[in-house]
């Protein structure tokens, strides 16, 4: 009986140590993993991965057809815009805009690779700078993309190509604030920037205000060459009298891209009427565009290898216009 009483007594034992032996494990894992992602992975934000894509990723020949984002290809950096449009002599005329709603945003984006550039030829800007990508895979880090990296990719490709430019990196919800101004007044906000760029910098010719689509992946991608792309839309105010030099840039950059990349564009959209901006900044310049890129369900590649193309057909433009 004492004999049976001891083993039963030392199984006891031996699964107390058991358990706490697993519980101290457990403890120490959770304790190490949390330190750990505290000093590595907790640190990968926004700027980080930026950094990366305007720095590392540029770096390949520019004979490429696109950037390679092979360390990035499991992370989606999801990159607005519901439109209510006609078809007319393949030129979209919208009879309805929302302005872009406000449902997904995200947070100001630093500029990953800032410069001094010497005499730029281009302004890349976002009036709605907070326009969010999904981020679902990328709760996990704390990134949250927005349409301020396809300028910020932009730039880099340009500058690469010998095309000096600069993204605005003034703080259009900043602005917005300290007017006590509504979403609505983003055109208005990024006016001031704008006005303000084109004073610091009188060698500016040629505008572009980014945004993005909120349609579905598949009307937002095509496949080239087994390669997907983010479908793209030029946007044109009609509502200022020099509009017709601006759409008549947006149907050259069009045709050009038509010429080598058949269904990349999605068209041209011309806004005027109630309820839309009907100008967009655009009267500042004959050579003032708004470009939509993708929508909320591309990936960063797919938009980078589009951003790619804008970047070799304004390239191939501004030498045909310059040159002229």
């Amino acid at each position: 009986m004492k004999k049976r009483f001891k083993a039963r007594k030392k199984r006891k034992i031996l699964k107390f140590r058991v358990c706490l032996f697993l519980i101290v494990m457990i403890v120490t894992f959770s304790m190490v993993f949390n330190y750990l992602y505290s000093k590595t992975l907790a640190k990968i934000n926004n700027e980080k991965i930026l950094k990366y894509l305007v720095s590392n990723s540029f770096n390949n020949s520019l004979n490429n057809n696109y950037l390679s984002l092979n360390n990035l290809r499991n992370s989606n950096f999801l990159f607005k815009y519901s439109l209510g449009v006609e078809l007319k002599d393949d030129i979209i005329t919208e009879t309805d805009d929302d302005e872009h709603n406000t449902e997904i945003t995200s947070d100001y984006i630093e500029d990953p690779a800032p410069s001094k550039i010497i005499d730029p030829l281009i302004y890349i800007y976002n009036s709605h700078q907070t326009e969010a990508y999904d981020k679902t895979s990328l709760e996990a880090y704390n990134i949250t993309p927005t349409v301020m990296m396809t300028s910020y990719i932009l730039r880099e490709r340009l500058n690469d190509l010998g095309i000096p430019s600069l993204v605005e990196t003034g703080n259009i919800t900043e602005i917005l604030k300290n007017n006590n101004w509504k979403y609505g007044s983003s055109y208005k906000a990024s006016r001031i920037l704008l006005e303000q760029a084109i004073a610091n910098n009188q060698s500016l010719k040629y505008f572009i205000d980014i945004h993005r689509d909120s349609v579905s992946h598949e009307l937002s991608t095509i496949t080239i060459n087994n390669l997907n792309y983010a479908k793209l839309m030029f946007v044109i105010g009609s509502e200022y009298s020099s509009y017709e030099q601006n759409l008549e840039m947006a149907k050259n950059l069009r045709s050009k891209i038509d010429e080598k990349y058949p269904g990349l564009c999605r068209g041209i959209a011309v806004k005027s009427g109630k309820g839309v901006n009907g100008v967009y900044n655009q009267d500042i310049s004959p050579k003032a565009i708004l470009i939509e890129v993708g929508s909320q369900y591309n990936t960063i590649e797919e938009v980078n290898n589009t951003t790619v193309i804008i970047a070799d057909i304004l390239f191939n433009y501004i030498k045909e216009v310059e040159n002229a």
